[in-house]
């Protein structure tokens, strides 16, 4: 006769809340998504090892994957170092202890600098493909996955320049070459660059180059075509 296998809810698998927080480094919030989850073990005054086992082992799993699948970075060794302590686990106080090393664990490696230099990386390629459109710092830190603030401090510590700053340069980086390279109008040049208003963006170009756009154009057109490489 075969045993029956034991059947575990879905809150032994379902974890997306708990990694959404981690995801966002927030400890407290993961500490809360953790204890209410985890109720249904402790329902008996003594819940079983397997049961506890599962539970922080679908845990480390699922942060695992969910780190992988939205931020691409594979945090294996931090994996593989929380699944050599399961066998700790035999006591509530002892689940908590090592759930709260599972989640510290993860967030101390989201923290890192490699990560950190990944979120700058993945920030600045959305926004260079997208400078034809309304840039918030809202907007692109959900992209990556952090919060605006977290987003805004990074900026500001590997460009040297605030996050509006940053996008307001790539505009007229991208600007500047598109009067070059092109016979599209100021108006046209002006919308590929997030601008919806001719006036505010030869306003913006004219404080950032002190030239129009119309009168940067003739004026490296004069230039001869070497020579206009050291204006781009």
């Amino acid at each position: 006769m075969k045993e029956t296998q034991q059947m575990y809810p879905e809150a032994f698998y379902n974890f997306q809340l708990l990694c959404d927080a981690v995801l966002h480094r927030d400890l407290i919030q993961a500490r809360l998504v953790l204890e209410e989850q985890s109720q249904c073990l402790f329902e008996s005054e003594r819940p079983s090892w397997e049961s506890m086992m599962v539970f922080l082992t679908s845990m480390n799993r699922s942060l695992y994957n969910f780190i992988l699948y939205r931020t691409s970075l594979s945090l294996h060794q931090c994996c593989f170092e929380n699944s050599k302590l399961m066998h700790k686990c035999h006591t509530r106080q002892q689940f908590f202890d090592l759930a709260e090393q599972i989640l510290e664990a993860y967030c101390s490696e989201l923290r890192c600098d490699s990560c950190r230099g990944n979120y700058i990386t993945r920030a600045k390629a959305y926004i260079d493909w997208n400078l034809d459109k309304p840039l918030r710092l809202e907007e692109v830190a959900a992209r990556v996955f952090i919060s605006k603030t977290y987003l805004s401090e990074l900026f500001t510590s590997y460009t040297g320049m605030s996050f509006t700053t940053y996008v307001t340069r790539q505009r007229m980086q991208r600007a500047k070459k598109l009067l070059l390279s092109t016979r599209m109008s100021i108006h046209d040049v002006g919308q590929a660059c997030g601008f919806y208003s001719s006036a505010y963006f030869s306003t913006v170009f004219t404080r950032q180059f002190g030239l129009s756009p119309s009168r940067y154009r003739t004026a490296m057109a004069q230039l001869p075509t070497d020579d206009r490489r050291d204006y781009a």
